[in-house]
């Protein structure tokens, strides 16, 4: 336990936020608590309140005397359970709010025109629809986290480039995002997952960041599994925003830089090539693709990557790919470089690990909104990106709709 209001400079506006956000609880929670006492009896009413004060305590409990790793998965359920009432009860409000419009609208007519009494009570049917729309997200949001999490997809492409060197056509490369380790949990089902990626039998693995959710530690009960990762040319990887540390309360800057060196360290034991701002050539014969890996560069994140820093000692023809977490470097920075990227490889987003795809129908999540290039391939100015829907997960510990992703692509000269 170690919360210290002295301590977190951000106290004063945290509490803010808190207040708001508590107050905003308590609201949507007496509204939709009037649906309930319309349909039920008096126990099931009390039970859903007990019920609910037990789950906003445990929730209080955690933001204000535990860090997030002292609770691990208990945060991450917990919290995961109130974002599931939440969206059940944005269902039922708007029922109960167009009634009451329509209460209200009737009870001033009465007033104005001294009509007899009209019966203004809440109506069972309205509450009865409002409770059934509202539990259809339960299930949904449970089977994202007991099933949906480890959903693991193969995703293939094929991607035509005219200055392809011969010797690379048909080059295949799996590439990896996200894999968060503190939250990943079936030992069993990601062996499945560790083993589906070297079932490619690609070329190379390529992980574009985000190995922890804040510590190296979390890294420690999964690296064998990460070290049976194998490919022929081997595996590299590059920082995403959360390998820095950042989102973690340290007791000083020493342990954080020690933290964030033994990031690295254990990455290269578990023999991933980690590329800091630089690159190196893949080999085949006597011809040969530029690998670039930079810092993490994120619109609104952590700007450290530099992508003129790594590229120094490539020449400006190689055939290019670039490694690099956030997709908005790609579009803000890379993809109008006086330099040419055949090929960038993001992750970050996880396709917000909701949404909906039906491939040749309909591709959709509300990070959209956030992100133009949020999962799969897109192509500007003849250069390609691939953003991967991630590994693993963050916050919310289930996948609806956008599963966990492991990309495969084939390089085609053409």
């Amino acid at each position: 336990m170690n919360f210290d209001f002295k301590k977190n400079k951000f106290a004063s506006n945290l509490m803010i936020r808190l207040i708001i956000f508590f107050s905003f609880l308590f609201f949507i929670e007496l509204y939709s608590l009037r649906a309930i006492k319309t349909v039920f009896n008096n126990r099931m009413k009390v039970s859903y309140i007990i019920l609910n004060l037990i789950i906003y305590i445990l929730l209080f409990i955690q933001i204000f005397f535990f860090e997030y790793d002292e609770l691990g998965s208990f945060f991450s359920y917990n919290s995961t359970l109130i974002f599931i009432l939440i969206i059940s009860k944005f269902i039922i409000i708007p029922f109960l709010f167009v009634e009451d419009i329509y209460r209200l609208f009737y009870f001033l007519l009465n007033k104005i025109f001294k009509k007899k009494k009209i019966n203004l009570s809440r109506r069972k049917f309205v509450s009865k629809t409002a409770l059934a729309l509202g539990a259809i997200p339960i299930p949904i949001m449970l089977h994202g986290v007991i099933r949906g999490r480890y959903n693991f997809k193969v995703i293939k492409h094929i991607l035509t480039f005219k200055d392809l060197p011969n010797e690379f056509n048909g080059y295949k490369l799996t590439h990896v995002s996200d894999f968060h380790c503190g939250s990943l949990e079936n030992r069993k089902k990601i062996e499945y997952g560790i083993n589906l990626i070297n079932q490619q039998k690609s070329d190379i693995i390529l992980f574009t960041g985000d190995f922890v959710n804040n510590t190296f530690k979390e890294i420690e009960p999964w690296k064998d599994h990460f070290t049976k990762l194998k490919a022929k040319d081997g595996k590299f990887s590059v920082l995403g925003n959360h390998d820095y540390g950042d989102y973690y309360d340290w007791d000083s800057n020493d342990e954080k830089e020690k933290n964030f060196n033994q990031l690295k360290e254990i990455q290269k034991k578990m023999g991933f090539n980690l590329l800091l701002d630089e690159s190196v050539y893949i080999m085949k014969n006597n011809q040969k693709i530029a690998l670039i890996g930079v810092e993490n560069w994120g619109d609104g994140f952590k700007k450290k990557g530099d992508i003129d820093k790594a590229i120094k000692k490539i020449k400006k023809d190689d055939f290019k790919i670039l490694m690099s977490h956030d997709p908005s470097h790609w579009e803000k920075i890379i993809v109008n470089h006086n330099n040419h990227f055949d090929l960038t490889l993001s992750g970050h987003t996880h396709g917000m690990q909701f949404g909906i795809e039906i491939p040749g129908f309909i591709k959709w999540s509300p990070v959209k909104y956030r992100y133009k290039y949020w999962a799969g391939v897109y192509n500007a100015k003849n250069q390609f990106i691939n953003v991967n829907r991630g590994f693993g997960v963050l916050g919310y510990p289930g996948r609806v709709g956008i599963w966990p992703e492991i990309s495969v692509i084939e390089l085609k000269k053409g």
